[in-house]
């Protein structure tokens, strides 16, 4: 992966300014009471400007959430190709945790969900965003699988999208009712609670494979 230009990271570093903005409005007006004008001003930027970064005000609201399932994916493939998906995928949550949370980014979630608490028109398009995010981890997965198993397999795909919706869920779970612990507990805990459901195939990353 070829390092990002001067271009590319003054970029993302004026979305994530008006990411951090237009968060700060959500949470204080709410989000279907926020404009993309109110937006635009309090970052000190023109309508224009914005739509140059965000298409839509829901783009900027879930732009981070987009950055770490990339993320995500970034880990997985980074992963040695021979190894089983749950535990190419395991480790991949570890990574991306620990990297959030070097990046100090404990509290998006928390802000994330109370925002998304408060918006029928966000809920709406999450589950979406979430269906999307799933199916692009677990094909990634899929193809990595399928290129040293069995492609004809007629389980392994659904298996396969089926544990990365599980470890999601786990995940989402322990960040949703562990909010008062330390990062460091928190990863803890998603590991402890990815092992405790790992599935029962080795060829997949069963409790028998290396």
């Amino acid at each position: 992966m070829s390092a990002p230009t001067l271009r590319e990271v003054t970029r993302q570093a004026a979305r994530e300014r008006i990411s951090d903005v237009a968060i700060e409005l959500f949470i204080e007006r709410g989000y279907d009471a926020t404009t993309v004008e109110e937006i635009a001003t309090a970052a000190g930027i023109s309508e224009r400007t914005f739509f140059r970064y965000f298409p839509t005000k829901d783009e900027v609201f879930f732009s981070r959430a987009a950055a770490d399932t990339q993320t995500l994916i970034d880990h997985v493939t980074a992963r040695p190709a021979d190894e089983a998906p749950w535990v190419a995928l395991q480790a991949a949550v570890d990574s991306t945790l620990l990297e959030l949370d070097r990046a100090e980014n404990s509290d998006r979630s928390r802000t994330y969900r109370t925002v998304l608490a408060h918006s029928a028109d966000l809920l709406a398009h999450q589950f979406t965003r979430l269906s999307d995010a799933l199916t692009a981890i677990s094909d990634t997965l899929w193809e990595r699988w399928a290129a040293a198993e069995d492609p004809t397999d007629p389980d392994a795909k659904i298996l396969i999208r089926t544990l990365v919706s599980s470890a999601l869920g786990a995940v989402n779970e322990v960040m949703s009712f562990a909010e008062d612990r330390t990062p460091a507990e928190r990863r803890r805990l998603v590991h402890n609670t990815l092992s405790a459901i790992r599935p029962a195939r080795p060829d997949l990353g069963g409790s028998t494979a290396g």
